[in-house]
């Protein structure tokens, strides 16, 4: 008999948590839908910027669509998110102390993209390299050199060093 009660009261318990989930779920599928459309949204309304800042920005949004999409369906589930939060919190301290230099490079390169100080196609030189921009991503830009070779250079060495921007040369002379 006690084996069967326990079955009947897992089966209870089971049965009343059913309309919780279920209700998370939901949540859980319209903030894909949500964070797809307003990803959309982002990069129609960034259509004129740059093909790295629609990117980074319809990224960012996505993301935290769904963050938020994931903590109300955490909420509406009946679990308690403030120890999640607590956990999250410090699992971010010590993975972004880990990752200071990564996040330096993707400071650098948020300002980079915002600030524009050259764009893609601009000759630069960096260090001792010289070459075109092939691309500002948020850690790196990427040269070109005359002899073809590709040289990717991380953000926060473009923020600290000196950058020189060469015109670029007038026909016909």
């Amino acid at each position: 008999m006690g084996f069967q009660t326990l079955i009947e009261n897992l089966t209870k318990e089971l049965l009343s948590y059913l309309p919780r989930l279920a209700s998370a779920v939901i949540v859980l599928l319209f903030s894909f839908a949500l964070a797809t459309l307003v990803r959309k949204v982002v990069r129609w309304l960034l259509r004129r910027a740059d093909p790295e800042v629609q990117l980074f920005a319809s990224r960012a949004t996505y993301i935290g669509v769904l963050v938020g999409g994931a903590l109300l369906a955490l909420s509406v589930s009946g679990l308690h998110i403030a120890a999640l939060a607590t956990l999250i919190g410090a699992t971010g301290l010590a993975v972004s102390l880990s990752l200071q230099d990564v996040a330096k490079n993707f400071v650098a390169g948020l300002y980079l993209l915002m600030e524009r100080p050259f764009r893609r196609g601009d000759r630069i030189v960096v260090r001792t390299f010289m070459g075109r921009v092939e691309g500002i991503d948020l850690r790196t830009t990427t040269l070109r050199t005359d002899d073809g070779q590709q040289v990717i250079v991380p953000n926060t060495i473009i923020m600290s060093e000196v950058v020189l921007k060469q015109r670029d040369e007038e026909p016909g002379t």
